[in-house]
């Protein structure tokens, strides 16, 4: 399965792994097709961003 990116740092990329920050985007119709893969949408979170940086301050 193929993830297409939606908003955040990475959007618009076609990707094999679920990146940190984005969720899959299972209520839109699906995406065009890849080659011969399956697409799924996966959005980016700003609830999300916001955690990170939290989280990447106290290191």
């Amino acid at each position: 399965m193929i993830y297409v990116l939606v908003g955040g740092p990475r959007d618009g990329q076609h990707v094999d792994d679920l990146p940190r920050g984005y969720r899959l985007s299972l209520g839109d119709p699906p995406s065009e097709p890849f080659g011969e893969f399956a697409t799924v949408r996966a959005v980016w979170f700003e609830l999300d961003e916001a955690m990170f940086r939290t989280t990447q301050r106290r290191d």
